[in-house]
């Protein structure tokens, strides 16, 4: 028996919450918001912005979200899926592109984070919250630099006293015969 062919568009839908899928399955962090209130515009200009951070928006429709969320702890919460979604898929530095998430919310009263993925796991809004402020990968690359170079720099430090100190030893030993002469 041959294969039943789907129609043209239902041949898309599949085709899209497979493209959809697997973005989520290489995506480090995915993050489902509410767009309501938000300006095309500023849309667009957030979409800029997140592609320089190694980041993706998508605005899907919440039946191919919810086919694509298959298999995932996200399948579950059927209230995610509900008014209009967006969704973030951040590939390599995430708590960068959820502090951009978090600013760009910002500029409207409506919009909302509702949940996300974080490496397969369901992260709720509070705790994207909390993704969004901790340090950036630079801020914490910083400050490990900074904390392996101390111990170093004390090391130099002490290294150069020790002769420091006897030179200091020496010129007092020498200003006191000096004294004792004159």
């Amino acid at each position: 028996m041959s294969e039943v062919a789907l129609r043209p568009s239902l041949q898309r839908k599949q085709q899209t919450v497979n493209e959809l899928r697997e973005k989520l399955d290489r995506a480090k962090l995915l993050v489902v918001f509410d767009f309501t209130g938000v300006d095309a515009n500023a849309m667009a200009d957030f979409r800029k912005q997140i592609r320089k951070k190694d980041a993706e928006i998508k605005v899907v429709k919440n039946s191919v979200l919810y086919r694509a969320c298959n298999g995932t702890e996200l399948y579950d919460k059927i209230n995610v899926f509900e008014g209009p979604s967006a969704v973030i898929l951040a590939y390599e530095d995430i708590v960068d592109a959820a502090k951009s998430l978090k600013e760009f919310l910002k500029t409207s009263e409506s919009a909302k984070v509702k949940a996300g993925l974080l490496d397969g796991k369901f992260v709720t809004p509070e705790e994207i919250d909390a993704i969004a402020s901790l340090p950036s990968r630079e801020e914490l690359l910083a400050k490990l630099f900074a904390t392996m170079q101390a111990p170093i720099a004390n090391f130099v430090r002490v290294l150069n006293a020790v002769p420091q100190k006897a030179v200091m030893v020496l010129n007092a030993i020498k200003e006191k015969k000096e004294k004792e002469e004159g």
